[in-house]
């Protein structure tokens, strides 16, 4: 906890705190300009706050000046400095106030949260005391956006830094990461269309590619199926040519195989022999010794004119079938050398060629503008995917954390006015947060709402601090104060509060302020640093 704050420039130097409340007490009539914010604005300067160093009319009027802190954890004390113009450095001091050792502002803030065990992840401990220390000055005492660490900051950073600090972050983290780099490669690859590095289409574009694509896939297939292998290179009126000329070739062949067929047949029959009876007629006399031998030599003659004459026109149809297959050789040779002649004829391939790779030219092209609208709306519906997981997983958790503070803040405010008057209600939407109290209105009801906001705060998470300045508290009843001091006690955790004294306070009220009091500012040469130069800080 913090223990001590001290600095040579204060009228009273040294101021000590306990472990619980903690008042920054002011004058009867409510003086401005005697240092209480300046001071709730020095405890967020302990903290790693930076307003502080800010202030001009500080460094105006008190000039360069250190300020001492003393921690305490686990009984024991830790001792630093910190300069109101080097405020990136904290120095590390003994108990003497001797500096030993500086290290940075960022390293500082992790030792705190180290020792207050805060430590949740992705949690940085500005992001979650800062938000608490609530004073003039830092832009935080907004009672209707209680949870904004300023006012310019985004709904969504606010809600995510209260989502950490109830630790409900982390099964958001991944999802988030991912909605993110959704987020991010749609913005790259629309860029990249914008530049023209990659194509852009529209969905009416993307169907007419595909029906030209399948259009000109049909045409290309349709020329391969119509032409015989060796032929794809040809155009379409060589194409037409040579189909006739490959019909004329193939009839050439088959009339010539036929031809062959005959000269076969005829040279079958062309040696056939026939037999020579003349040397047996004696044989044939000895056996048969009637029979007519010259009539028999009569046929024999007449059987060797046959063949004779047979065999003179098995020659003369055999020279014919040579004479017409020599012709027909001579007639396929000619089909063979134009078919030839189509089909390496570079003139006649060129027009195809190039129409073929126009038209595969056409098609790579209108599928890559497709593949690119395609890859477009895949990125389109993942970033949705991503983003309405996100929505729903956040929605889940705030839902959460919504039931836990608002059952919370009614517990609270139950005790502060025994249901008198209703509770506050923080409500979570896809556009931030509405903090209210139902049916009831003024300045004073709001600002009770954000103090009871912030004890809940205390009793649901492991947020070490709260400090309210008197901007914050002099809104709200007399009435009202006895109990918010006893919640400010039982809250069991250190809490830091300006307030000015007021006669009308009660009893108890007074006494708690008397007892609780480390810091007591009053006009004429009370103030923070001995002297006033008539501004409210």
């Amino acid at each position: 906890m913090l223990a001590e704050i001290y600095c040579e420039e204060f009228h009273q130097k040294k101021i000590e705190f306990s472990n619980t409340l903690n008042v920054i007490l002011g004058t009867n009539t409510g003086d401005n300009s005697i240092g209480k914010s300046t001071f709730m604005l020095i405890v967020d300067f302990a903290f790693g706050g930076t307003t502080y160093a800010a202030a001009t009319d500080i460094l105006d009027n008190i000039g360069s000046h250190d300020i001492y802190f003393k921690f305490v954890f686990n009984q024991q004390p830790y001792y630093f400095c910190r300069n109101n113009i080097e405020t990136n450095n904290v120095w590390i001091c003994d108990e003497n106030k001797e500096r030993q050792k500086p290290m940075e502002l960022t390293e500082y803030c992790s030792w705190l949260s180290k020792q207050y065990g805060l430590n949740l992840p992705w949690l940085s401990f500005r992001d979650a005391v800062g938000r608490y220390i609530r004073a003039y000055g830092k832009g935080n005492c907004d009672e209707k956006h209680p949870l904004h660490y300023v006012a310019t900051e985004s709904s969504n950073k606010t809600i995510i830094a209260l989502l950490k600090l109830f630790d409900r972050y982390s099964v958001i983290a991944e999802i988030e990461n991912q909605a993110a780099s959704s987020k991010d490669a749609l913005k790259a690859y629309s860029k990249a269309q914008s530049l023209e590095f990659v194509s852009k289409i529209g969905i009416r574009e993307y169907r007419k590619n595909i029906a030209e694509i399948k259009r000109l896939e049909t045409e290309i297939q349709d020329i391969s199926s119509s032409l015989e292998h060796g032929l794809l290179d040809v155009d379409a009126t060589a194409s037409e040519h040579a189909i006739h000329i490959k019909n004329e070739l193939s009839r050439a062949r088959r009339l010539r195989s036929n031809l062959y067929s005959k000269l076969s047949t005829i040279d079958e029959n062309g040696n056939y022999q026939f037999s020579n009876t003349t040397d047996t007629y004696d044989e044939l006399a000895k056996y048969f010794p009637q029979a007519d031998l010259k009539h028999i030599g009569e046929i024999e003659a007449f059987h060797k004119k046959v063949s004779t004459i047979f065999r003179q026109e098995l020659n003369a149809e055999r020279k014919t079938l040579l004479t017409a297959i020599a012709e027909y050789d001579s007639i396929i040779q000619g089909y063979e050398s134009q078919l030839k002649e189509l089909i390496q004829n570079p003139q006649l391939s060129k027009i195809v060629l190039q129409r073929h790779a126009e038209a595969l030219k056409s098609i790579e092209k209108m599928r890559k503008d497709n593949e690119a609208y395609e890859k477009s709306e895949d990125l389109k519906k993942q970033k949705k995917q991503d983003e309405e997981r996100l929505f729903d997983i956040k929605s889940e958790q705030l839902g959460i954390i919504e039931n836990s503070l608002n059952d919370e803040m009614k517990r609270i405010n139950d005790l502060l006015y025994k249901e008198e008057y209703n509770a506050p209600l923080i409500h979570f939407s896809d556009s931030g947060y509405l903090f209210t109290t139902p049916n009831d209105t003024g300045t004073g009801i709001a600002y009770k709402g954000l103090v009871v906001l912030d004890l809940a705060m205390l009793h649901l998470t492991k947020l070490p601090i709260v400090a309210h300045d008197s901007v914050v508290l002099k809104q709200i009843s007399d009435d009202a104060i006895e109990s918010i001091m006893n919640q400010y006690v039982a809250s069991g955790k250190q809490t830091i509060i300006a307030l000015d004294k007021q006669q009308s306070y009660t009893q108890k009220t007074s006494e708690i302020l008397e007892n609780y009091s480390v810091l007591k500012l009053a006009p004429n040469g009370s103030e923070l640093f001995g002297r006033s130069w008539g501004k409210t800080i």
